[in-house]
């Protein structure tokens, strides 16, 4: 009992002494760096982020009024994003950095293992897509819905592996381009898919976007990791108009005409990347 007391002091001490060499890291090591990092990590992917982190109470980084954006313009706006080290996880064993966003109305809470199996945890809710600019800036479009997301990965022998549900509720987007072409004008659509990891590919799976006069189907392969922004695109959107939709956007469909697979079918190929996707 002695022994299995001293025992347990001894991994508290150590537990203690590491939480305070850590705090006296992270109260001593100067902001200006750590921003000069993140900004050359960024820059390397066409991207910066504004403001600067600041420290937070917790051990941690914070940014109120966050921008991301590329040279084409904003992509991403947070109220407020933390990013702290798990605590709980470290006590056992794990290190994780746990981050939390609030975009909108909504918000986005998400946890990355650095060590261990646990990969990712990730849970978003009642994002709007309107409080994104990354459609405005990439595509061109008016976007609107709520973003409702969650899953979890892990790491395997061959690479991460996991799952990640979406679902958007009432998605509309008008104006959007991918290259020279246009896609149709649709509204209150219900949006549905999963984005599958795979021994460390990730893999949109039959995202389905169902609304009054249309369906469509959007697959393929996703950027996945550091260079996501530089990776190219591997997707196919398939659009199924009824007569009575077709007929209303009749200019936009005579200039899919060339995507066409069989009657009231169109088959899209997307490639170019994440920041400039196009139609071939």
């Amino acid at each position: 009992m002695i022994a299995g007391q001293r025992l347990f002091q001894r991994a508290a001490f150590l537990v203690i002494g590491v939480c305070f060499f850590l705090f006296l890291i992270y109260v001593l090591f100067p902001m200006g760096r750590v921003n000069a990092v993140i900004s050359q990590q960024l820059a390397s992917q066409g991207l910066t982020l504004t403001p600067g982190a600041h420290k937070t109470l917790l051990p941690g980084l914070g940014w109120d009024d966050l921008l991301l954006a590329s040279d084409q313009g904003p992509l991403l706006r947070c109220k407020r994003l933390k990013v702290r080290l798990g605590l709980l996880s470290l006590l056992k064993g794990r290190v994780a950095v746990a981050a939390l966003a609030a975009i909108g109305g909504g918000q986005l809470d998400l946890e990355y293992g650095i060590t261990g199996t646990q990969a990712l945890d990730l849970h978003a809710d009642a994002i709007n897509l309107a409080d994104i600019p990354f459609f405005k800036t990439v595509l061109g479009a008016t976007a609107g819905g709520s973003l409702w997301s969650e899953g979890s990965v892990t790491r395997g022998p061959a690479g991460p592996n996991g799952e990640l549900k979406l679902e958007i509720k009432q998605l509309g987007f008008s104006g959007v381009k991918l290259g020279a072409f246009p896609l149709p004008d649709v509204s209150n659509l219900r949006a549905q898919g999963m984005v599958r990891v795979t021994n460390g590919k990730a893999r949109l799976e039959s995202f389905a976007l169902e609304g009054e006069g249309v369906y469509m189907r959007l697959s393929g392969d996703l950027p996945y990791g550091a260079h996501a922004t530089t990776t190219p695109l591997n997707l196919t959107l398939e659009i199924m108009p009824k007569p009575e939709f077709l007929e209303k956007q009749k200019l936009v469909f005579m200039l899919l005409a060339k995507f066409a697979t069989s009657p009231g079918v169109y088959r899209l190929p997307i490639t170019g990347t994440l920041l400039k996707p196009v139609l071939i």
